[in-house]
């Protein structure tokens, strides 16, 4: 017998379950009420009783705490009721146990469990509870999931899936397979969000293994461009925050992500999975940290733009330089080289009467190797003091023991981050791999390896990230990975494209990443789910990745258009803009190869157009509508249509406006339009 068995009977059983859950909510309601009332009448007692026994005050701070602690219980238990009213679930399976006394038990799951405590069982399960995993792994027949005890194995004898908004269900398939294309076609389908949207009804199985990967240490996942490798490395972290409640909470966690935009972009994934929001930083600003802010650098966005804009020769090569495994393995040596010759011991007189051997100095320098060299002076100072007060009985003031950690630091000749650095290249031979801007500005390769170098000298500050999700992988080189090794000792989940890197000359690919790491275990997600198949194969003829497998969902070919001279150029652009504004679409993205030309074309359109947004490198929030800007800033987004302007060859026509040319056709869901005056780029003169 099947429970539910019928359309009209899950229909039925849809909304017994709405009006459990809105009854529930009604008497959590109704609780922190009363636990609020409670709380006040515990404060107007305290305020107007003058003789309290400190006894009965300590009972009643302890009983405060507890009515507080019970009340936010109360509080978080009805903001997961609140977020599962619209859609309390997505899919159901009936497992039965082998061997079990007990029929086929339907498991509804959804975002978040409920929990029935008149009849003491689950209505709901969470997606991420151990059973639900079955949803996703398992056809009709065998399966099993693992309980915290054992494994659990029996057969699936029936697969649903639903699609229920705003408490009602629209439709309902029976599923034989991971998640039915069907539901899939039609979430892809729809129009892009302001936010990245939580994809627990659409999870496949590839993407649920990445999820509910809780052995690797490090974790790195290489991702064609619309696999939805962000997303799923989102839903890692919910899972993880699930599956270790209690040892790892979300400020715990730290995500490395490119801008504040991209920030904002994914910001909603996890509050929508009910887990508060984590930390987020940049690369920049921890490098930056480590050496206390003290120096001006050359962004990420800056190398970039240079590399955009006739950048020379000797600025690339630097670059690539100090992207190498080799160039690391020179760091450690110099910093072998520092250890041994950079430390000049010399007599210091301690006392009228009483001088210190440089030996005897230069002997505790090397007694005390465990330590960072830079912070060995204090241990050396309080070590040579004690033996002189023992050997001695020799007793200095603290102006002379300052005097003597002063003059012991004066003997090391690597306290200067910046002097360091140039001494390398100059003991690597390699002066002209060192350049200075004006006023002092680093550039942005040179930010990593004095980092690096810093914490050799420096050490290592702990941190409390117990895990790090690093975005945008194939962005970083090496040794900023080889700094990132040091400062957390977390597990990471390390995620991006290779094919999709903005700077191709100090990029980094999953291998390149593991070896670095030296352990890691590297997933692949292939399938792009974003574009359509169209779509998908014109970005295939601009940057081939045989690994790609497109997504079966059809649309309009991708349109080149050509113009006679700029204006007309524009003039189309705006007409286009003016077509999309009449479609049912929400999102456009015009998407230019640099900032600059965004800006540029940006203001032209506005005299014709007032709703064009310029996303720059400066804004802080992604905003949906017609968007304006540039390939890097666009990287991670998505648009239900994408232009893309000046698709010519002075345009675009070397290897990092290649990268850029495919970023930004790889934004497009539904529709996408390339424009251009003169000779278009060899990149798409296959069409």
């Amino acid at each position: 017998m099947i429970f539910n068995k019928t359309e009209e009977q899950e229909r039925g059983y849809l909304q017994k379950i709405i009006d459990l859950i809105k009854s529930t909510i009604n008497q959590t309601d109704v609780s922190v009420k009363e636990h609020v009332d409670t709380l006040q009448e515990y404060k107007d007692y305290l305020w107007s009783s003058k003789d309290i026994d400190p006894h009965e005050i300590r009972s009643m701070r302890e009983s405060i705490l507890n009515h507080f602690a019970v009340g936010e219980n109360v509080i978080n238990k009805r903001k997961r009721l609140g977020k599962i009213l619209d859609i309390p679930y997505f899919g159901r399976i009936d497992f039965k146990e082998k061997n079990g006394k007990f029929k086929a038990i339907p498991i509804y799951i959804g975002i978040h469990t409920f929990y029935d405590a008149i009849n003491k069982m689950n209505l709901i399960y969470d997606w991420r509870a151990p059973i639900s995993g079955m949803f996703y792994d398992y056809e009709l027949g065998e399966a099993s999931y693992n309980s915290p005890t054992d494994e659990i194995r029996g057969d699936i004898s029936l697969k649903r899936q639903y699609r229920i908004r705003k408490g009602r269900m629209e439709f309902m398939i029976e599923s034989s397979i991971t998640v039915h294309d069907d539901i899939l076609q039609k979430e892809l389908s729809t129009s892009a969000d302001d936010r990245m949207r939580n994809i627990v009804a659409t999870i496949q199985r590839e993407q649920n293994r990445i999820i509910r990967n809780d052995e690797a240490q490090v974790l790195i996942i290489q991702g064609v461009a619309g696999s939805g490798k962000t997303s799923i490395a989102l839903h890692r972290i919910a899972y993880l925050l699930y599956a270790m409640k209690g040892s790892i909470s979300s400020e715990d966690i730290l995500i490395i992500s490119p801008n504040k935009v991209f920030a904002d972009y994914i910001s909603n994934v996890l509050p929508e999975l009910g887990e508060d929001t984590v930390p987020e930083t940049s690369m920049e600003l921890i490098l930056s940290g480590i050496l206390d802010n003290k120096n001006k650098f050359q962004t990420f966005f800056e190398q970039v733009n240079e590399l955009l804009d006739k950048p020379s020769s000797a600025f690339i090569k630097r670059i690539e330089y100090k992207a190498t495994f080799d160039f690391i393995a020179q760091l450690d040596r110099f910093i072998l080289h520092v250890e041994n010759t950079y430390f000049k011991a010399t007599d210091v007189k301690l006392t009228r009467f009483f001088t210190i051997p440089g030996d005897f100095i230069d002997e505790q320098f090397r007694r005390f190797n465990r330590y960072p060299m830079r912070r060995r002076f204090e241990v050396m100072t309080d070590y040579i003091l004690n033996m002189a007060e023992i050997q001695y009985k020799i007793t200095v003031t603290t102006a002379e023991r300052n005097s003597l950690k002063k003059e012991i630091k004066k003997m090391f000749a690597g306290n200067n981050d910046i002097q360091l650095y140039k001494d390398f290249y100059e003991w690597l031979g390699k002066p002209d791999m060192f350049k200075m801007r004006k006023n002092r500005m680093l550039e942005y390769a040179d930010l990593a390896p004095i980092t690096y170098l810093h914490i050799a000298l420096e050490g290592n500050n702990t941190n409390s990230v117990k895990h790090l999700l690093i975005d945008e992988m194939q962005d970083y080189s090496p040794v900023q990975y080889k700094v990132i090794q040091k400062l957390y000792s977390c597990r990471k989940t390390i995620l991006g494209d290779a094919n999709q890197s903005v700077n191709p000359y100090g990029s980094s690919t999953a291998d390149m990443i593991q070896k670095t790491f030296i352990t890691g275990d590297v997933m692949k997600m292939c399938k792009s789910y974003r574009s359509t198949f169209e779509i998908t194969d014109f970005a295939q003829k601009i940057r081939k990745n045989n690994e790609l497998e497109p997504i079966a969902r059809h649309g309009e070919q991708p349109q080149i258009l050509k113009f006679k001279n700029e204006d007309e150029e524009v003039s189309c652009i705006v007409d286009l803009i003016s077509k999309f504004k009449k479609s049912p679409y929400k999102s456009l993205g015009i998407i230019c190869k640099s900032e600059l030309q965004a800006k540029e074309l940006s203001e032209r359109l506005k005299t014709y157009i007032n709703e064009v947004y310029f996303l720059s490198s400066q804004s802080s929030a992604f905003i949906q509508g017609i968007i304006i800007t540039s390939a890097h800033m666009a990287k991670g987004l998505e648009f239900d249509e994408v232009i893309v302007p000046q698709v010519n060859n002075k345009n675009y026509h070397s290897e990092i406006d290649k990268s850029m040319l495919y970023v930004a056709v790889t934004r497009a869901l539904h529709g996408l339009s390339l424009t251009y005056y003169g000779k278009l780029s060899e990149f798409v003169s296959f069409e």
